[in-house]
């Protein structure tokens, strides 16, 4: 059986099939992200022109401040959490290190936002515009330090992923080195 040769069309459709690049691999997670952070700075606005007062609750803010707090360090501790990457064959163990990275962004996303959604049932509950802008501006700092996909999100997973000695090569996506010990931040 002699190989088939390659038409026009296939020609046409491998010429204008995009190559993978670092940048499309993370624009959806970035997105993604973007978006959860755009909401609580919506909400804010919106919040800030229902016609709320501006009393001030000391004991909801510092619940507030715990909670994220509690959530910061729950990213911390639990976000970063990885199975090792396989050793000895590179293909899967960057595939696995790109839906380590997805899925745990995802977790660390969602741990540092409940603070936030938390603000705003208490903003409604004690009629405070001071408490959402409180509670959610410390949730967003925290969002932007866990949640959004960086070169150091991406080298504290790649060390997660590759501490048996697998190489993910997720700091490459970034423009790292991706080399054993040596992270960029």
């Amino acid at each position: 059986m002699c190989p088939q040769r390659p038409n026009a069309l296939d020609k046409l459709q491998s010429m204008s099939t995009p190559v993978a690049t670092s940048q499309t691999q993370l624009m959806p997670l970035r997105t993604i992200v973007a978006a959860a952070m755009g909401m609580l700075v919506i909400l804010g606005v919106v919040i800030t022109f229902m016609g709320l007062d501006w009393p001030f609750s000391y004991t909801v803010v510092g619940g507030l401040i715990v909670a994220n707090i509690l959530a910061f360090t729950a990213a911390e501790v639990v976000g970063y959490r990885t199975p090792a990457a396989p050793t000895g064959d590179p293909e899967r163990a960057r595939a696995m290190g790109l839906q380590q990275l997805r899925s745990t962004t995802i977790t660390r996303m969602a741990l540092t936002e409940a603070p936030g959604l938390l603000a705003l049932l208490a903003a409604f509950v004690t009629e405070s515009v001071p408490v959402y802008l409180i509670g959610a501006g410390l949730a967003l700092l925290s969002m932007a330090w866990h949640a959004w996909p960086s070169r150091r999100v991406a080298g504290k997973l790649e060390r997660s992923l590759d501490r048996e000695g697998g190489r993910s090569q997720l700091s490459e996506l970034f423009g790292g080195t991706s080399a054993p010990g040596y992270q960029q931040y």
